[in-house]
C-alpha cells in the first residue's frame, strides 16, 4: 500500500471523525463519543506512521 496515496483519505477521515465526535458529544451519546475518540486516536497514529514512512 502506498502511503502517499492514502494520506488525503486519512486526513478526510480525521475531519469527518472530529465532526462526528462533536455531534455525538452534543447529543450526549457518551459511549459513541468514546468510540469516536478512540477512532480519532487510531487515525492520528496512522497519520504519524504514514509520514514517518514516506
Amino acid at each position: 500500500m502506498l502511503m502517499n496515496r492514502m494520506l488525503p483519505f486519512i486526513w478526510i477521515r480525521l475531519v469527518v471523525l472530529i465532526g462526528f465526535t462533536i455531534f455525538v458529544a452534543v447529543k450526549s451519546m457518551w459511549v459513541v463519543t468514546i468510540i469516536a475518540v478512540a477512532l480519532i486516536g487510531w487515525t492520528i497514529f496512522q497519520l504519524v506512521y504514514a509520514y514517518k514512512h514516506l
